[in-house]
């Protein structure tokens, strides 16, 4: 079995994040972990620009809303 040679605080984050495992297997789960957490941040990124744009298009039409009250109410 391979002996990791990494900084003490390299393993002691990765039994943070995967506790219960010795340092290779807390090593292991968090690389194993690593492309789906990219993945998944991407898509948050994506939905967020999403949100971003919805909230953009929703003020716009709140705007357009209050004018035709305003003129509604000088009329």
């Amino acid at each position: 079995m391979p002996v990791l040679d990494l900084p003490e605080y390299l393993l002691r984050n990765a039994r943070l994040y995967a506790p219960g495992r010795d340092d290779q297997g807390a090593v292991e789960h968090v690389l194993e972990d690593y492309g789906r957490l990219v993945g998944e941040l991407r898509q948050v990124r994506l939905r967020l620009a999403q949100l971003d744009e919805e909230g953009a298009q929703l003020d716009a039409r709140i705007d357009a809303l209050q004018l035709a009250c305003r003129r509604i109410l000088d009329l």
